[in-house]
């Protein structure tokens, strides 16, 4: 299961999408360097996990091979990291 999939079903998955959502609002402009007038503090919060999924689909589609990201999305690898330690912290508890 991929790892927007288990955040969607975590207990906490609401809060979950909120600090994800949050998460993506900073660096909007890697997200979007052409701009996107939709893609709004709102707009990013309630879709977060389908954000994730679609950077997900990049990275793993090889691996997880860093080189299918451009450079500017880079950041994206910590950021999974650090979600998918904290879910699995907090499953077992």
């Amino acid at each position: 299961m991929s790892l927007s999939a288990r955040l969607a079903a975590h207990r906490d998955g609401e809060r979950l999408r909120l600090r994800l959502g949050t998460a993506f609002i900073e660096p909007r402009p890697d997200l979007w360097p052409q701009g996107d007038p939709a893609a709004t503090d709102e707009w990013i919060r309630s879709n977060a996990f389908d954000i994730l999924a679609a950077l997900e689909l990049a990275l793993y589609r090889d691996g997880r091979d860093v080189r299918r990201l451009p450079h500017r999305l880079h950041w994206v690898l910590w950021l999974l990291d650090d979600l998918d330690v904290s879910s699995i912290a907090n499953q077992s508890r």
